[in-house]
């Protein structure tokens, strides 16, 4: 009976979701990318338009063909989730549905409701992506103590949602879009307020590390470098003296940004492991091992798609800078033809949202977790379930 060394038995545990330099990339890189664009805006003079479209094509567009490419391009998951991808689509009725309730009832405000909604699920996607990615970081690190698990969730979650509340009150244009008038007077103390607990949590993590470290027990530092990464660009942005310089356009950019090259990372790796790992059976999963063959066939598929679907909202003037080609036909209860197909290209921001938040469930998916290299073994080519 053969032996193994002692040595072998057992692999070290890496607390990296891939590597870390992917990881690096992934976070310092996206972050790096966040504070670029808002340091070119409000240092650098660099015009709100020319920002946003520049992210757009190159970042948040193919991030959201990034999700194509791996459901709708995977033949695998046309077999198994094949309801779940038919019926999400029914996200791009929304607008248009609130839009005609608007027309019939004679007023602007189911539409402009669902422009609200649509706005804070906007961000809201935003802040699960950065908890499922810390979950993820926690497994990777073998965290098992329940009070440091629900302890980074209240730091996630304060850290990033309160200064985005103290903005929402203080912020002109934020206050416009909520019905605020006048100058703030409460909301000034409410926005203290929100820094101030922000500060709390994360004094109170912090704490927490310098315990278990005295205390000899593993600090996970990839986890922490992008749980301060995110609550300190959050942070930053959302600052009332960095905020006042802003062009509201720029926020969805400035916080956005950073998912969107995480969220590439995430897709590409998995996209090695289940399309391209030795042994996959390539031809069985369609299109998606096609497109991803390489990172500049599966960048360039991503700003065709956003050229396609952009494009369409810019004839219609959606979009900023598209003012040349604005159908402003009237359509009744003051709104029109642009806002009517507004409400349509939020369809592929809304699908998106939820779309996502269903085929990312690692807790739920032992497929998944192979194709992410969660668990032990090589990936899996089973797909995984709805």
């Amino acid at each position: 009976m053969s032996t193994l060394p002692l040595t072998a038995s057992v692999a070290p545990r890496t607390a990296w979701l891939v590597d870390r330099r992917h990881d690096l990339i992934s976070t310092v890189g996206g972050l790096g990318a966040s504070l670029a664009l808002v340091g070119l805006h409000v240092w650098g003079g660099v015009s709100a338009l020319v920002l946003w479209w520049a992210w757009v094509l190159v970042l948040d567009g193919p991030h959201l063909f990034a999700t194509v490419s791996r459901t709708y391009l995977d033949a695998r998951e046309w077999g198994t989730r094949r309801r779940l991808l038919l019926g999400s689509l029914a996200w791009f009725g929304a607008g248009p549905l609130c839009f005609a309730v608007s027309v019939a009832v004679g007023s602007k405000l189911p539409f402009v409701l669902f422009l609200t909604f649509a706005s804070l699920w906007a961000y809201w996607h935003v802040v699960r992506q950065h908890y499922g990615l810390m979950v993820l970081y926690q497994r990777k690190g073998g965290e098992s103590s329940l009070v440091d698990r629900r302890l980074d969730g209240v730091t996630l979650y304060v850290g990033l949602l309160a200064p985005f509340v103290a903005f929402a009150v203080t912020h002109p244009s934020a206050r416009r879009q909520l019905g605020l008038t006048g100058a703030p007077t409460w909301e000034s103390a409410l926005a203290a307020a929100c820094f101030a607990l922000a500060l709390a949590v994360v004094v109170t993590n912090a704490a927490r590390q310098v315990w278990r470290w005295r205390a000899g027990q593993r600090v996970n530092g990839p986890k922490l470098l992008m749980l301060g990464a995110a609550l300190g660009l959050s942070a930053l942005v959302f600052w009332p003296s960095i905020a006042a310089r802003m062009d509201f356009m720029m926020f969805a950019v400035a916080v956005t940004a950073f998912h969107n090259v995480q969220y590439h990372g995430v897709v590409w790796f998995y996209h090695r492991n289940r399309y391209h790992s030795p042994g996959a059976d390539t031809a069985s999963f369609g299109w998606a091992p096609k497109v991803s063959q390489r990172f500049l066939v599966y960048a360039a598929c991503g700003v065709v798609f956003t050229l396609l679907y952009r494009g369409l909202g810019c004839g219609f003037g959606t979009h900023p800078g598209c003012g040349g080609f604005d159908s402003k036909l009237a359509l009744g209860a003051g709104l029109t033809l642009r806002d009517f197909m507004a409400g349509f290209i939020w369809g592929f921001a809304l699908h998106h949202y939820y779309l996502d938040q269903r085929i990312w469930r690692v807790s739920r998916d032992a497929g998944l977790n192979r194709d992410l290299r969660l668990t032990a073994g090589p990936p899996h080519p089973s797909q995984p379930g709805a």
